[in-house]
């Protein structure tokens, strides 16, 4: 992903875009209408009073802004319930939900049509062609906001709800895996081993949101230069953790473009980085097991999401095209701590929660051969933090039955 691309994905994110998008097409229509109206036939076959335009106007405009503020409304709750039951993390993913900014677009937008209408018909500015015109496209708006209140009544039944939420996650996640099978290793070389060259620091710490390969092997090609990427999407960097070492000369000026290829945040991004949905998944399932929320289904629901998304991992093997920029393969271990060890830590007294989490790690060891050591690495911590927790012996049996797979091939 380019930083082009990364930002303009990162701007129809944002939940003020469409609704600003929606209310410039709408000031739009009704200025193609007073257009048209001057190139159509001086006569038709029938004329409309400026009355009956405008009071459909008025009712859309009287109406449309009460649904505008009762759809931001629910928006706003859903938020608070998304961060209460499940966690802040997944936040940004309902505030970008392309379903919900649609039908809110819709209501503003319409409500600005119909502001504008009224505005452009009270100061004379439509004569009788155009009032026609700006009838047909009135009723063409009419149907569009009842097509999006009916789509926005069946959508606000699970906005925010903990199923949605988890859903949601496992969506972004999906798509950040499917982005690295498609472009493993940033369409780079692999980096086996220790990264050679001097290395290059960020002058301020942030999370990497951003890896533009492509501009870095533009100006290594430049400047005869090898560089290894340390700083993968998700790395937390600091100026004392480098982000990437460079093999050969530079001065200040191109290790400021170096680092200029890498886009800094506050928080982590989920475009390119899948570890981070696996870690909000591991904190929504975590949430659950809490004495406050006492909801173990939940956590059990989201071992099987996440056993499904590792199913779906690809290794990254392939060398792209990039073939002077190095980036080190994730670490199957990291993937599986990020989400395993909470529940290990959290649910280790909860004989249904290790008995499935023991299940998923079978599937995956047994599925995913590059998982398959980390896997059984993490099933024996899963099992010696539930037999230090567990007090009944019936739970200790029935864990030694599901664990029974955990001693294989020692």
């Amino acid at each position: 992903m380019t930083y082009l691309q990364f930002k303009l994905r990162q701007l129809l994110q944002r939940m003020w875009f469409l609704p600003a998008a929606f209310s410039l097409l709408a000031v739009l229509t009704v200025a193609i209408a007073y257009i048209l109206a001057r190139y159509a036939p001086d006569e038709l076959p029938f004329v409309l009073p400026s009355n009956a335009v405008q009071t459909i106007l008025e009712i859309l405009a009287s109406s449309l802004l009460t649904v505008a503020v009762f759809a931001l409304s629910t928006v706003v709750g859903a938020f608070s319930a998304a961060s209460s039951a499940t966690t802040p993390r997944a936040v940004p993913l309902i505030a970008g939900d392309m379903r919900a900014q649609t039908s809110i677009s819709v209501f503003i937008g319409a409500f600005l049509y119909s502001i504008v209408g009224i505005i452009g018909l009270s100061a004379g500015l439509y004569n009788d062609t155009g009032r026609v015109f700006l009838f047909v496209m009135t009723l063409g708006v009419l149907v569009l906001v009842v097509a999006s209140l009916i789509r926005w009544i069946g959508h606000i039944s699970v906005i925010g709800r903990v199923g949605h939420t988890i859903g949601v996650v496992e969506e972004a996640t999906r798509k950040s895996l499917k982005t690295m099978s498609e472009h493993p290793l940033f369409d780079c070389g692999r980096l086996d081993g220790e990264a050679q060259g001097q290395p290059l620091s960020a002058e301020r710490p942030g999370y990497v949101q951003l890896c533009d390969a492509k501009a870095l092997q533009k100006l290594a090609e430049e400047h005869d230069l090898r560089i290894s990427v340390l700083g993968r999407p998700g790395t937390y960097a600091t100026p004392v953790r480098p982000l990437l070492t460079v093999e050969g000369t530079f001065d200040e000026d191109l290790g400021k473009a170096l680092l200029a290829c890498f886009v800094l945040g506050e928080q982590r991004a989920y475009d390119s980085d899948p570890r981070f949905g696996f870690i909000v998944l591991g904190e929504i399932a975590d949430k659950a097991m809490s004495a406050g929320i006492n909801d173990p289904g939940t956590a059990i629901i989201v071992i099987d999401t996440v056993t499904r998304l590792l199913l779906e991992w690809h290794d990254e093997r392939k060398c792209g095209e990039n073939d002077r920029v190095l980036v080190a393969p994730l670490v199957p271990r990291d993937v599986l701590v990020d989400f395993y060890r909470p529940l290990a830590r959290d649910g280790a007294g909860i004989i249904e929660v290790v008995s499935r989490v023991l299940k998923s790690l079978e599937t995956v060891a047994a599925t995913k051969p590059t998982f398959a050591a980390a896997a059984r690495e993490m099933a024996k911590d899963v099992v010696a933090r539930a037999e230090a927790a567990m007090t009944a012996e019936s739970d200790l049996g029935d864990l030694r039955v599901v664990a029974g797979w955990v001693g294989e091939r020692d």
